[in-house]
């Protein structure tokens, strides 16, 4: 008796006859003699040049390089870590091209060597320049930095070519499956096996490969707490979303000097709203705004798409996200106190905050007044880095725009009290040296300045900190906020309250924050430290804003607004 399994549906091993198309898919990816003798050689070259021209042209680069100075790398550790990511791109794309690891791993590092050269030149001329207090070059370290760079490139080339010829047999497999599929003109479950199981990783990685980002661009946990949480953080999703075209700006480009925004109080008064004499009428600790609490209901954020304050840059807008509170569009006459935000914006602060379902849920128990916040958004711009600041060689004007453009449209468009002590500025990071930085330069146009793991002198936040301001050392007194407290005159002083969140231990964070307290109470200013128990990053901004924005609505009846 014969007890062998038929053989109905298994693969056939050789190369059936299928046709002169198929046959040539099939052919171009099992390649012959005279590809593996000759071809490899040009068709690899051809495929790293080519990853490297798409990844450099479609701004995909930059866009790398933009996200990691978001997320808190100066450039130069932005473009290393961008040209080692698509250093492996190029050997995974050799290797599964030309199947040999060893020529894919080359390429894969002279593609880091093009794409990493330019900075490390750059690198390498600063620290040969460097005297003084700036060290003096070490040619034993820039040495151990190239062997560094080269075997860190090779080790990333070689680990994404080895994977990629891993894998390569498979690819190959799930496209003779499909092939033999198609010649049988039906369905085969054995035959679909392998396909279906590519499908089914890549659709993993479509699905896994952004929500990772997510969890490393903001917290681990971004994902479980802003899922179902409230009202969502994505535009056209969960909150209420009114899109507007892009509007003129209202202030032309400033002249490319650094002293062309205000530098002192008196240049700054001339020119803007002057404080009213205050007239307080809420006893400090109370909240008048429960007698106008809305019942209920969630904010609506409107985006704005402004004209760019830069020239040149990858977008031609800046993006405006405007959340009005529950109740607006309801109660026609009644103004709100407006908060600005810069220079992250909603897209970055929504998700890895929750600050949109945290207003609703504030203004809903009558913790904070119902009020209007505006989040700018800085990118696009040639230099991600803006500082809040107008560059020195004229090709960005943030500084004019925030405090004037913008101001200027929401006070016009708005129902807003166009008052400076109903107005407050916030930000982390970058955006915690913007936020005192503004209001000591326009302390007649903010009254409250809060910072989330902020820095507080010119260049202390990086090399890319201190590119708006260029060379000229006085332009760093004018715009760092530990020398502009200093410099304000007493009268002027009372203006400003500040709100500072860092971590005390952490090294550079904590000790910045504590120097600049210590500044605010040798001149007379008012503040509210907050030694947070969480470090720079998302997870303190999530968890420390109702805290603050109490502090910031305990402040807006201190100023007498009501």
């Amino acid at each position: 008796m014969n007890l062998s399994l038929p053989k109905v549906g298994l693969p056939r091993v050789g190369r059936p006859h299928v046709g002169s198309f198929p046959a040539a898919l099939v052919n171009s990816l099992r390649p012959g003699r005279r590809f593996e003798k000759f071809a490899w050689f040009p068709v690899g070259i051809g495929v790293a040049a080519l990853v490297v021209l798409v990844a450099v042209f479609s701004d995909a680069v930059y866009q790398s390089d933009v996200t990691m100075i978001i997320m808190g790398f100066d450039q130069d550790r932005a473009q290393l870590i961008t040209a080692l990511i698509f250093a492996a791109v190029a050997a995974a794309s050799v290797g599964l091209v030309v199947n040999r690891d060893g020529f894919a791993t080359m390429l894969g590092a002279y593609a880091l060597a093009a794409l990493y050269a330019e900075t490390f030149v750059a690198e390498t001329q600063k620290a040969a320049g460097a005297i003084g207090a700036q060290g003096s070059f070490d040619l034993g370290g820039w040495v151990l930095t190239l062997i560094t760079l080269v075997v860190i490139g090779v080790v990333c080339a070689w680990a994404a070519a080895t994977i990629a010829v891993a894998v390569r047999p498979g690819l190959i497999a799930s496209a003779v499956a499909v092939r033999d599929m198609v010649k049988l003109r039906r369905p085969s479950v054995t035959l679909a096996r392998r396909p279906l199981g590519l499908v089914l990783i890549a659709a993993l990685l479509v699905v896994t490969v952004p929500a990772f980002g997510d969890m490393v661009n903001f917290t681990p946990d971004t994902l479980m707490l802003n899922g179902d949480r409230g009202p969502g953080l994505a535009h056209n999703e969960s909150f209420p979303d009114q899109s507007i075209p892009p509007l003129e700006s209202d202030t032309p480009s400033p002249a490319p000097n650094p002293t062309s925004s205000a530098g002192s109080s008196a240049q700054i008064a001339a020119s803007s709203t002057p404080t009213p004499t205050p007239m307080i009428t809420a006893q400090p600790g109370s909240k008048p705004w429960l007698a106008w609490k809305p019942a209920g209901g969630s904010g609506v954020v409107t985006t704005v798409q402004m004209n760019a304050p830069w020239k040149g840059g990858s977008k031609s807008t800046s993006q405006l996200d405007i959340y009005t509170p529950p109740g607006y569009q309801v109660n026609g006459s009644r103004r709100y106190p407006v908060l600005f935000e810069a220079p992250t914006g909603l897209p970055l602060w929504g998700q890895g905050t929750g600050v949109i379902g945290a207003l609703d849920s504030l203004i809903d128990s009558g913790e904070i007044p119902a009020s209007i916040v505006v989040f700018i958004d800085s990118s696009g711009a040639p230099h991600p880095d803006t500082e809040c600041a107008d560059h020195v060689d004229g090709s960005q004007w943030f500084e004019t725009y925030i405090t004037t453009t913008v101001v200027s449209y929401v006070d016009r468009h708005y129902r807003t009290i166009q008052d400076p002590r109903a107005r407050g500025i916030m930000g982390m990071s970058a955006g915690g040296f913007c936020a005192p930085m503004l209001a000591l330069r326009h302390p007649d146009l903010y009254s409250i300045s809060i910072s989330f793991s902020g820095y507080f002198y010119v260049g202390a936040g990086g090399s890319t900190s201190a590119e708006p301001f260029g060379d000229q050392g006085y332009a760093y007194n004018l715009h760092s906020p530990g020398a502009l407290a200093v410099k304000l005159a007493t009268q002027d002083r009372s203006k400003v309250f500040f709100v500072i969140v860092a971590n005390k231990a952490q090294e550079f964070y904590g000790a910045a924050a504590e120097n600049f307290e210590q500044t605010l109470r040798d001149t007379g200013y008012k503040y509210l430290a907050v030694d947070s128990l969480y470090t720079h990053g998302w997870t303190q901004v999530r968890y420390d804003t109702p805290a603050v924005l109490d502090a910031w609505a305990a402040q807006l009846v201190i100023n007498g607004i009501w």
